[in-house]
């Protein structure tokens, strides 16, 4: 942005252009800006409606009695979860990632 008014200042030109200029530069930028948080709002939102429908299904299931939560054993296979994937997961990854690497 200040390459473009210091161009057009080493042009003689006035300085209501070089303002202009910069303010169509801006103009640019959060134009653009607007359409990144556009699609960022839009993810936003699936992911909220998303999370909506599968907490709506859970309270159903649950109220019906199809499944009797237990918080434990939830912890616990979180916690498993957890050290998988810091711990073997993680060396896993990273010997799939070095295997693709030297087939490339």
């Amino acid at each position: 942005m200040f390459a473009a008014t210091e161009f057009l200042a080493s042009l003689g030109l006035g300085s209501q252009l070089v303002m202009g200029a910069s303010f169509a530069i801006a103009a640019l930028y959060i134009y653009r800006a607007v359409g990144i948080a556009r699609v960022v709002a839009g993810i936003g939102g699936l992911i909220a409606s998303h999370a909506l429908v599968i907490l709506v299904v859970a309270a159903v299931a649950i109220s019906l009695g199809w499944v009797a939560p237990n918080a434990g054993t939830a912890l616990e296979h979180a916690r498993i979860v957890w050290e998988f994937a810091t711990g073997r997961g993680l060396s896993l990854a990273r010997g799939l990632l070095e295997y693709v690497s030297v087939l490339a």
